[in-house]
């Protein structure tokens, strides 16, 4: 039983940061593409969300994705250059997500980017972390061997 609990830890550990930075990727694009597209369709402005509410909680879905696939690998390996990653990552996402109209839309957009760059970048740091970790190739290893 232990075994499998630690063979399905590593399956999280390995897929969980990939799901945390395609949330920060789809920001990211989010980001890109808005301004973009107003520039080019004025009549698509209708169809785009891009309220405060909208906002809020795309900030909020991006947090709780990346925080929930960001922790198990820094807790297995604990880099705290990573952590500080995450954290301003986060922050910025955040602050940008509720200033509201207070920010010059060209500073919302580099802060943005540089948020959503942070947190992709943390994700696929913390995922090769876990690719290079001893302790997580020998678990990949007897699940292999395991299971099949």
């Amino acid at each position: 039983m232990n075994f499998i609990l630690r063979a399905s830890q590593v399956h999280v550990r390995r897929h969980a940061d990939l799901a945390g930075a395609a949330a920060s990727g789809i920001c990211l694009i989010h980001c890109l593409l808005v301004p973009v597209l107003v520039s080019c369709i004025p009549g698509f402005v209708a169809y785009i969300p891009g309220d405060a509410g909208f906002h809020h909680a795309l900030a909020v879905v991006v947090v709780l994705l990346g925080t929930a696939a960001f922790v198990p690998g820094y807790r297995l390996h604990r880099r705290k250059t990573l952590l500080a990653l995450v954290t301003a990552g986060i922050s910025l996402v955040l602050i940008v997500a509720w200033s509201g109209e207070t920010l010059n839309p060209a500073l919302e957009l580099i802060i943005s980017l540089a948020g959503s760059s942070m947190l992709i970048g943390a994700h696929l740091l913390n995922r090769s972390f876990c690719r290079q970790c001893l302790d997580c190739k020998e678990a990949e290893s007897c699940s292999a061997t395991k299971i099949n």
